[in-house]
């Protein structure tokens, strides 16, 4: 299982705009509702001491006792021109005084008589109810008749006893809204733009961190694979703890190689010490032999030893090819010859059971670039073990090849036999492991290691009576 680095990158990318973009957005918002509530604050906070000047300014005996038809009167002429006087100074939209009732009792607006209810004072009842206990304050927002909007501040006129009679509304346009909504039109600006950075801040980390892992996925990948000859190295770009991590899976690398020359060299020894003695006794037998007549019972246990001795020798030859395999000599090769040559040397066995084998391996498609003496060998080694696994009767071998798409081919050679167990599948490619009574086990190990020498692969993929499906992946051929 490969790393796809375009997944990881996009991972990092979304996990870095998921947390940049709601956190400019958070802020964003916070400074607009900040400076909302802080403009509403202050335009509050101007109508009400307006309110309380103009409070000031009247006799509370007196505008309370007007009535309907009072409004051609000096007295109330005087009152609302006082009023139209703090609305020309303050630049305010308009003032106006009504009783508990929420009726008009003076106004700025020449349409307002004495008496008129104010209706939308109704949706005010709480901030109007503080200010007849002497509390003034501010009410909400509401849109007027134009469509704007508009904030009211309130304040009571108290009379000698500290009752209020009547109160004093002012009213301003809340033309911070307008301010506001440039503000917020800038905030979307900002995180739209914060998005835009956050994707190329994103991709860039991205870059710093998916690279140097990927490297190291496919290089732990290789180091799993045998392949132990090249160091591990994640270049001028990984982060100091992708270095330490490099440099602790190089030193894994260094100790494993050592390990395995090791293991190499006793094996290598071993089948050394023990092919001399075997020549020995290989010759000596064969000479015994000749001194015998061929039909003694004597010739015939020496031809027995004779080969006991063939047999072990080519169980040494395995172990020596196991444990210093030749260098590979990679060319472009054509797969097809090389299956038909390695099924031309099985062609008896899959005769007496009566096997089909199909080999289905286009010119083109079939071109990689690999040692031809070891794929002949891996060949032969996987058609053998798939004539082995397969049924008496009925028995069916195929060879293809497919493209990966990644500079690979590759080439599957799949059986309909008894398949293989779980627990085994896991151990398949490990040295000396093996399911058959009268097997080494070194066979599929041999053919790991000599497609990893020429830079290749092998997978499988099987179920208990399903039959196997070997995969063997090689470079393509250079062109």
């Amino acid at each position: 299982m490969r790393l796809a680095p375009s997944r990881l990158s996009t991972k990092i990318i979304l996990t870095f705009v998921g947390f940049v973009v709601p956190l400019i957005a958070l802020s964003g918002l916070f400074y607009y509702e900040t400076a909302r509530r802080s403009l509403d604050s202050e335009l509050g906070l101007r109508l009400v001491a307006v309110a309380r000047t103009a409070a000031t300014r009247f006799n509370p005996l007196i505008i309370s006792s007007f009535r309907p038809g009072d409004e051609t009167g000096r007295t109330y002429q005087s009152y609302r021109g006082s009023l139209l006087e703090i609305r020309d100074r303050t630049g305010l939209k308009r003032l106006f005084v009504f009783d508990a009732a929420l009726r008009s009792l003076l106004d700025t607006e020449d349409s307002v008589p004495i008496g008129t209810p104010y209706s939308r004072l109704s949706f005010q009842r709480e901030e109007i109810s503080a200010s007849l206990r002497g509390e003034a304050g501010a009410g909400v927002l509401f849109r007027g008749e134009d469509g704007a909007w508009y904030k009211t501040g309130f304040a009571a006129v108290l009379d000698e006893q500290g009752r209020a009679v009547a109160v004093i509304g002012t009213d301003a346009s809340a033309g911070y809204l307008e301010l506001i909504a440039g503000l917020r039109r800038s905030i979307m600006l900002f995180i739209m733009l914060g998005a835009v950075v956050a994707v190329g801040l994103g991709y860039l980390l991205a870059r710093t961190v998916s690279r140097p892992v990927s490297r190291l996925v496919e290089r732990a990948e290789r180091i799993g694979r045998g392949r132990l000859e090249e160091p591990v190295e994640i270049g001028a770009a990984g982060t100091l703890e992708m270095a330490v991590l490099a440099q602790a899976l190089e030193r894994m690398r260094e100790r494993l190689s050592q390990r395995e020359e090791n293991q190499r060299l006793m094996v290598a020894g071993v089948a050394h010490e023990i092919r001399n003695p075997l020549g020995g006794i290989e010759m000596f037998a064969s000479l015994a032999r000749q001194e015998l007549p061929r039909d003694s019972e004597a010739a015939r246990y020496l031809e027995r030893v004779i080969a006991e001795v063939g047999g072990l020798k080519t169980i040494i030859n395995h172990f020596l090819e196991f444990a210093k395999p030749l260098p590979a000599r990679p060319e472009n090769l054509d797969l097809k010859p090389l299956v038909e040559a390695a099924a031309g040397l099985l062609s008896r066995e899959m005769q007496d059971k009566s096997a089909a084998l199909s080999i289905e391996i286009p010119g083109e498609a079939g071109q990689v670039r690999a040692d031809p003496e070891q794929l002949s060998r891996v060949f032969l080694n996987l058609l053998s073990n798939a004539l082995e696994a397969l049924p008496a009767q009925g028995g069916k071998i195929e060879v293809s090849v497919r493209r990966t798409g990644n500079g690979e081919v590759g080439v599957v050679v799949a059986d309909n036999g008894r398949g293989i167990d779980g627990d085994s599948l896991k151990k398949i490619f490990s040295p000396f492991f093996t399911t058959r009574d009268n097997g080494m086990g070194l066979g599929l190990a041999i053919v790991k290691k000599s497609l990893e020498e020429q830079g290749g692969w092998i997978e499988v993929e099987s179920r208990p009576g399903e039959g196997a499906r070997f995969t063997c992946y090689l470079p393509e051929a250079r062109k």
